[in-house]
């Protein structure tokens, strides 16, 4: 796993030392001295580590202005590349560490004040409460009240937007993406698949979607291990997904980019970063081997919270933003990647064990055994990462929770390969198929 595909980590770690340090005092107090407002405190709310792309964070700050009047306003700084934009931003030399690539450029510090994310223009208007009034309810100057329910830096965000009871979620990406979301909710809307559908197209690189009713099924599985739904419910929903979205881009698996989300996840946690780079090796070396099945249409972000349930049917079918080309498996194996880590999240979790075998149990019918906990495992590992990002004060103890379940998975599926390449060395000619489009 010491490979060249790893040779930027050291850089990006110093990367996240810098932005979690005292050291960001002075870059966010330039940043807001544009604004001619004058920082009095600040804490670090969150970190961003995307591998080979930088490190974003995100912070609370409290200042003053020239009157003395007091306010707040989250802060984000990011050493990834931000190409010129018509957005407000603040351009600054990172200071030099000694421990980044040798001979590389020190890379260029970036910081906004939220909404104006530079990569994300659309942002400030789902956050103008005037604007959602309007365009989304109908009712200018209407009352609108705005909650942030996710936001990336530089990638994607969700605000909720009430009015009067009637609860509005509005997604806000890239540039030239938005077209290509409402086409993928009216496709599933269409097909009978329950997906929010969309009041209207978008605008400003937003679409603002309806909400869709049900209990989340992370709260089913908290209550009674989600007893009601069966294995099969949720197989013949993916399958269902129209043969059209094999028009769609499609997206890599998580196991094949377990290089990736090892280098982040070792970032989080340098101390076990041998295990991580262990588990991450042999979910590389394994996943060739295993029977991928043939490309379908996937929903490619397939897991407890994107999943509305009422009983034992699904009443909504969340976040078909990966909605496209990809495989069973992989979809399956989301779900139980995500089931896995559980637990470690929250330990009232607790009937989540038990509902993860039943899963598995019945996703065996349908895929490669070894191939979804592969794939399943290489899930796992893209999260550990993520328990920092919550933070929570025990996410050391989340992420080592979450790193246990990864190689768990990974070692049940060697087990389950080394079984098969036992039965299958009695039977002349046998081997795993390959991918091919089912379409």
């Amino acid at each position: 796993m010491e490979n060249s595909r790893l040779k930027a980590f050291p850089g990006e770690e110093a990367d996240i030392a810098l932005l979690e340090s005292a050291a960001m005092h002075t870059p966010l107090q330039l940043a807001l001295e544009t604004a001619g407002l004058r920082l009095t405190s600040w804490k670090l709310v969150q970190t961003h580590h995307r591998p080979h792309a930088g490190v974003t964070a995100i912070y609370e700050t409290v200042h003053v202005n020239a009157a003395g009047d007091a306010g707040t306003d989250f802060v984000c700084a990011t050493t990834g590349k931000v190409p010129a934009t018509t957005t407000p931003v603040v351009r600054l030399s990172a200071p030099a560490t000694a421990d980044r690539t040798e001979g590389g450029e020190q890379p260029e510090l970036i910081l906004w004040r939220h909404p104006l994310d530079p990569l994300l223009p659309g942002l400030a208007w789902a956050c103008d409460s005037a604007a959602v009034a309007d365009a989304v309810f109908g009712k200018p100057g209407a009352d609108v009240q705005l909650r942030t329910i996710g936001y990336r830096p530089m990638r994607r965000a969700v605000i909720a937007a009430t009015f009067e009871g009637e609860e509005a979620f509005l997604k806000v990406v890239r540039p030239g993406r938005a077209d290509v979301m409402h086409r993928r909710h009216r496709m599933l809307a269409e097909a009978g698949i329950p997906a929010p559908e969309p009041y209207a197209p978008p605008q400003h690189d937003v679409l603002a979607l309806r909400k869709v009713t049900g209990t989340p099924l992370a709260q089913d599985l908290l209550d009674n291990g989600a007893m009601a739904m069966a294995p099969e419910t949720l197989i013949d929903l993916l399958r269902r997904i129209p043969a059209q979205a094999m028009e769609l881009p499609a997206r890599p698996s998580w196991a094949s980019r377990a290089c990736d989300y090892a280098m982040a996840a070792a970032a989080a946690l340098p101390a076990e970063r041998s295990r991580i780079m262990d588990v991450a090796a042999r979910i590389m070396g394994l996943l060739p081997s295993t029977d991928a099945g043939p490309v379908v249409p996937s929903h490619g972000d397939f897991y407890e919270a994107n999943l509305l349930v009422d009983g034992g049917e699904v009443t909504g079918l969340l976040d078909v933003d990966a909605v496209g080309p990809g495989l069973l498996v992989d979809d399956l194996a989301c779900f139980i990647g995500h089931l896995a880590v559980l637990p470690a999240v929250d330990s009232c979790y607790v009937r989540v064990p038990a509902a993860m075998q039943r899963f598995l149990a019945g996703f065996d019918t349908a895929v490669d055994p070894a191939g979804l906990r592969i794939r399943a495992a290489g899930v796992a590992l893209s999260l550990i990462a993520g328990a920092k990002r919550n933070g929570t004060d025990d996410w050391y103890s989340d992420a080592l929770g979450r790193l246990e379940a990864t190689e768990k998975l990974a070692e049940a599926a060697v087990g389950i390969a080394r079984y098969d390449d036992s039965e299958n060395s009695l039977i002349p000619g046998s081997k795993t198929s390959h991918i091919e489009p089912a379409f």
